[in-house]
């Protein structure tokens, strides 16, 4: 691969590291944990209003983790699908890893929008 996909991955892999020491990626784990807990009192529906608080928390925070770690794991791939397009020499697999940058970049940009 060459030195500024790498450049720009490694870019991005500091704007992704930034994102998720803002969102303190461990604390949202263990927040999720705590309203699982709370979900899964048989009582909780005893009072709508806090269930549907907690229920929602849960939710967000899950779609928040599952976000940043599909973000994590795509990026964590990019060096290997730039290798593979460039052992297969096709254009196809190069514009797909191309394409797959932009994307990351894109949604990350918005993911730092949001945790700044």
């Amino acid at each position: 691969m060459d030195l500024d996909r790498q450049s720009d991955i490694a870019a991005l892999d500091t704007t992704l590291t930034t994102v998720e020491r803002v969102l303190d990626i461990d604390g949202l784990r263990a927040k999720i944990q705590k309203l699982e807990h709370e979900a899964a009192d048989p009582k909780l529906w005893d009072d709508q209003s806090h269930a549907q608080r907690v229920t929602s928390e849960l939710s967000h925070a899950q779609g928040e983790l599952r976000r940043v770690e599909g973000l994590r794991r795509r990026l964590d791939d990019l060096p290997v699908l730039y290798e593979l397009a460039a052992e297969e020499e096709g254009a196809d697999a190069e514009g797909a890893s191309a394409e797959l940058e932009r994307h990351l970049r894109h949604t990350l940009a918005a993911l730092h929008v949001l945790a700044g």
